[in-house]
């Protein structure tokens, strides 16, 4: 299937679907269109408990439908590798001090809660990547030098690991708080501070979007960020490597505050914009 959702030609107009993943509930998956033209909330139109192959079939009808150049999730992409820098999760998850730790498979996961959550997303990325043709970050193709930057590093046709708080974190303000914590006026603040932070115009069905639905703007952000070249957006961690049919480490993509323009993940600065 193509990539791009069928746009062709050397310029692609950058539009991101970003994920709040949820393995629970499908009402509980937070979805977002972000472009440079703005944000658009998407409701899914499911009820129940999903599946990963049932929410793969939701995610190939939207990119039948929409002009999408990359993906953003916010869930973990693949295992940790044996011979990883962090002894108990993956050095992504170390470096932006995520919650859940993705240690060795069949079940190497902390807090135990977090297993099935994390199969569900590893099955997504898996069949996302090595049956429908998106790239990760760092991933090497047949045939292509791994001393090729920017074959390694795509701004088109990728998919990629994200973490909405340590995104917050790098715009500059205090992470929107826990789902279980955060009131609707919360979520109506941050949904104010992130379109003044970012120039984005947020629209969707509902005045105030959901918990989820923010989250996977945010996530958005940084993934239309990485597509245009900003600095700003930062990958961490290590690149994915293939081990024993799984992905193991790869990047979480994220936002620095204060980028270094001498990083792997930096480019020459871009607008990302209109303020």
């Amino acid at each position: 299937m193509p990539r791009a959702g069928g746009q062709t030609g050397p310029r692609l107009m950058p539009c991101i679907l970003s994920i709040d993943l949820a393995c629970a509930d499908w009402q509980a998956i937070g979805v977002a269109l972000v472009g440079p033209s703005g944000a658009q909330l998407i409701d899914v139109p499911h009820r129940g408990r999903p599946t990963a192959e049932a929410l793969l079939t939701w995610i190939r009808g939207m990119l039948r439908e929409h002009p999408v150049t990359g993906l953003c999730i916010d869930g973990p992409l693949g295992w940790r590798a044996p011979d990883g820098r962090a002894p108990h999760c993956r050095e992504a998850e170390r470096q932006v001090r995520a919650p859940g730790k993705t240690g060795l498979p069949p079940d190497g996961v902390k807090p135990a809660s977090y297993l099935g959550f994390t199969r569900f997303s590893i099955a997504l990325f898996e069949a996302l990547t090595m049956e429908d043709g998106w790239q990760l970050p760092g991933q090497v193709e047949p045939g292509v030098s791994a001393d090729d930057p920017s074959a390694l590093l795509p701004r088109s046709g990728f998919v990629t690991e994200c973490f909405p708080t340590a995104i917050w974190r790098g715009l500059g303000v205090a992470p929107l708080r826990a789902k279980a914590r955060a009131t609707p006026a919360d979520v109506a603040a941050a949904r104010v501070q992130l379109e003044a932070l970012t120039g984005l115009s947020i629209t969707g069905r509902s005045a105030v979007p959901s918990h989820d639905q923010l989250q996977a703007v945010v996530g958005g952000v940084a993934g239309l960020r990485w597509a245009i070249g900003d600095p700003s957006a930062h990958l961490a961690g290590v690149p994915p490597v293939r081990l024993d049919g799984t992905w193991r480490e790869g990047y979480i993509l994220t936002l620095d505050a204060s980028p270094d323009s001498s990083s792997s993940s930096s480019a020459s600065h871009v607008s990302v914009l209109p303020s």
